[in-house]
């Protein structure tokens, strides 16, 4: 879809995605004589992030009670257990913590657990007494549907709509990168579980402008966040809130007031097939050193609305997604010695549609291809040079993916070929090599590794430009010293070049880090950076120093 008329078509396909699961599940609720919807684990059983990884001495074995594991009832749903446990007891929360951390069995899990967050659990149903099930078996083998006997494993944090874009919304494998010590409880609330989080902290900044010449300044950080997600056996809710607040002693034009609202859904057609969808809105402050960005004045506000929603069917092992999103930019005005700029020409809308092929050599290696085109519609012409930055895209990716549940490997790379075309002959395409990467190693039960990068084409309304190519990548590494204390490191490098001599930005990043676990609800942190911008030209390098240190309270 390359017409913003077409728009309603993303938006109702991801209203359809958010409200059905929980219409269907309100019916399936209605229908039911249990009364039980949710299979939180009590806190004193949840201590470990995962099993297997969490005690560096362990060698990943487990040894659960098998009458633990709720069976599955003829629905597909874990059976009503009865649960007396209280989860906002305070009085016996200390004592059930002590008693989880002494206990060699704390925290661990039974692999094959049923998941509620899941698509299947792994299990065949057992049909009720009285049910012929002889017309069902005469049926052709093809027209039966096969559940998914892989074994799945619940995620106490409960991600479960991971499906999307595989690089910008998946969130599992930073989940087994920072292999933290302690997971949060959450607070239940009926079917769903909340998860709070508040950071506070103090930073100090030996460039705030990011200019050559330097001027410092120290700011007080608040951050605070919340998730609240589905527990369902089918389809799957999510609603999430983040905020960035800053305060600068000196220079209050670097104040960040940034969030980000987001919601997700899944809804589960069969044991292979599902739509997921995510609609969110961010707002945020123009970086100094973005390419259009101003040195002096106030910074820019960039308002970002995207929907996005993919459909995934499997098919034995080939594997098949389509997806497509919009993504609306609005950039607000800045202002310098009483003068007002309008940014109103930088303000654009994307549509982008993805087919994905993938086909399963064994549960965590999967290559694929994917193609995908996207269309950039600006509404005015550029106030620089009068031209009108409306371009189409492609982009063309040959990959492999490690899944999203292994203990070892997890996310995907890929390699392919990407090519941003403005609509008016007299700026020139802008193509080149894309690389893309989310995926992390786990190298020994005490260190993992991160990598992630990105390729895309930037925006720009500079002069007679195109647009710049952009690739970025980075490279981390966690070590935990104690099961409390893990320290971190990090190289980030990225590239903007207009392929013409006029732009080509180099940006090197080093990053030390060090947290320190008080107790499951308490973290306290320090980090270091230093940064390196090579721009065209000496006027325009600059270095930088960050010091960041507070401490993230979470339940």
């Amino acid at each position: 879809m390359s017409d913003r008329r077409h728009g309603w078509f993303y938006w109702s396909l991801v209203a359809a995605a958010l409200l059905v699961p929980a219409g269907a599940r309100f019916a399936h609720a209605q229908s039911s004589a249990r009364q039980n919807l949710t299979s939180i684990e009590d806190p004193a059983t949840s201590d470990a992030s995962e099993p297997g990884l969490d005690d560096p001495n362990s060698d990943g074995s487990e040894s659960g009670d098998p009458a633990s594991v709720a069976p599955a009832d003829a629905d597909g749903d874990p059976a009503a257990t009865d649960d007396t446990s209280n989860p906002e007891d305070t009085n016996s929360s200390a004592d059930q913590n002590d008693a989880a951390e002494s206990s060699p069995q704390a925290g661990m899990r039974d692999p094959g657990e049923a998941n509620p967050g899941d698509l299947a659990n792994g299990e065949p149903l057992t049909p009720p007494q009285g049910i012929d099930v002889s017309s069902a078996s005469a049926r052709d083998p093809a027209e039966i549907e096969l559940p998914d006997q892989r074994a799945v494993r619940r995620d106490p944090l409960l991600y479960q709509i991971e499906d999307l874009n595989p690089i910008t919304d998946n969130r599992t494998t930073a989940r087994l990168f920072r292999q933290e010590p302690y997971d949060p409880v959450g607070i239940r609330i009926g079917s769903f579980v909340l998860f709070p989080e508040l950071d506070l902290g103090t930073s100090y900044y030996s460039n705030v402008f990011h200019a050559p010449s330097a001027k410092s300044d120290v700011a007080f950080d608040v951050l605070p966040s919340a998730r609240l997600v589905s527990n369902w056996s089918r389809h799957a809710l999510e609603f999430s809130a983040t905020g960035i607040l800053s305060f600068y002693n000196d220079y209050t034009t670097e104040d960040d007031r940034d969030y980000q609202l987001e919601a997700r859904g899944r809804l589960d057609i069969t044991s292979r097939a599902n739509i997921q969808a995510l609609i969110s809105r961010q707002q945020s402050f123009e970086d100094r050193s973005a390419l259009d960005a101003s040195s002096v004045g106030t910074r820019a506000k960039i308002i970002e609305d995207r929907a996005e929603a993919a459909y995934n069917q499997r098919f034995n092992r080939l594997s098949l997604q389509l997806r497509g999103s919009i993504s609306d930019y609005t950039y607000g005005s800045t202002e310098d010695l009483g003068v007002t700029t309008n940014n109103q020409d930088r303000d654009y809308t994307q549509y982008e549609e993805a087919a994905r092929v993938m086909w399963e050599l064994k549960p965590q290696l999967s290559p694929f291809f994917e193609v995908a085109i996207n269309h950039r519609d600006y509404a005015e012409a550029a106030q620089s040079d009068g031209i009108n930055r409306t371009s189409n895209g492609e982009r063309y990716r040959f990959g492999i993916s490690f899944g999203n549940d292994g203990d070892i490997v997890r996310g995907e790379v890929s390699l392919g070929y990407g090519v941003q075309t403005p609509s008016d002959r007299r700026l020139h395409p802008v193509d080149g090599l894309i690389i893309d990467a989310n995926a992390t190693w786990r190298i020994t039960p005490l260190t993992s590794i991160l990598f992630n990068a990105m390729s895309d084409v930037s925006e720009t309304t500079t002069a007679d430009v195109g647009g710049a190519f952009y690739r970025a990548a980075s490279i981390g590494i966690r070590h935990q010293l104690r099961s409390y204390l893990i320290v971190s490191a990090a190289f980030n490098y990225s590239n903007q070049d207009s392929q013409d001599g006029v732009i080509s930005d180099n940006e090197f990043r080093e990053i030390l880090g060090i947290e320190y676990f008080a107790d499951r609800n308490t973290v306290l942190y320090g980090r270091y950076e230093h940064v390196n911008f090579d721009g065209i030209g000496i006027p325009n390098d600059y270095v930088g120093d960050e010091i960041h240190v507070g401490v993230r309270l979470r339940r």
